[in-house]
């Protein structure tokens, strides 16, 4: 729980006696990779914490491929808001794919600590705002890189991923055929030797 502590210590207005109230609400879950923390199909009632591991959240196209919309790291938080939110069947899967540790807040606690203080609704606008931008830059990485492109961006700011994430669910992730990272992967390093 502390990793938890100190992940809401970084929002402004902390206080140690938030982390008192949000306690009692915790439960702690370990994964093995491959485990799923929510199916598609079914509906999502609480939002994970990363303490230990890393989780991708997926959906089924209309081919029935598998797209990787993210990877969820230690220190970041994963959930199907609109299943949460609404009530609702989860059109994404939250899948470990390495031993995973995470803390679960449920949804309907959550919505008891905005009325007891305006430091939870802070956090959970802030942590929305936080979704929204990555999804955004997600699809601004989609749509206006080139493959080889996409691939260097993750070599400059998600080098964790290429060490940690299998080559097919990174190639779903920037939508190429694993074919293509391996090509790109094997010209990138014919570069980096030659240098």
């Amino acid at each position: 729980m502390e990793d938890f502590e100190k992940y809401l210590a970084g929002f402004p207005h902390y206080k140690p006696e938030y982390f008192k109230q949000v306690l009692p609400y915790l439960t702690q879950k370990t994964l093995r990779s491959g485990d799923f923390l929510v199916r598609q199909g079914k509906v999502c009632k609480e939002i994970a914490f990363v303490k230990k591991g890393l989780l991708r959240l997926f959906y089924l196209n209309k081919d029935g491929r598998e797209i990787t919309q993210c990877f969820c790291k230690e220190g970041e938080l994963a959930t199907s808001y609109i299943s949460m939110i609404n009530s609702s069947a989860s059109d994404i899967a939250i899948q470990a794919i390495e031993p995973t540790e995470v803390v679960l807040l449920p949804y309907n606690a959550l919505l008891e600590l905005y009325e007891q203080n305006v430091f939870w609704q802070q956090v959970g606008r802030l942590a929305a705002e936080q979704e929204l931008i990555a999804i955004e830059c997600h699809n601004r990485f989609l749509s206006d890189l080139s493959a080889r492109e996409k691939y260097e961006q993750i070599l400059t700011r998600e080098k964790h991923l290429l060490q940690r994430v299998p080559l097919g669910y990174l190639a779903s992730y920037m939508q190429i055929t694993p074919e293509t990272l391996s090509r790109i992967r094997r010209k990138a390093s014919k570069n980096t030797s030659r240098n």
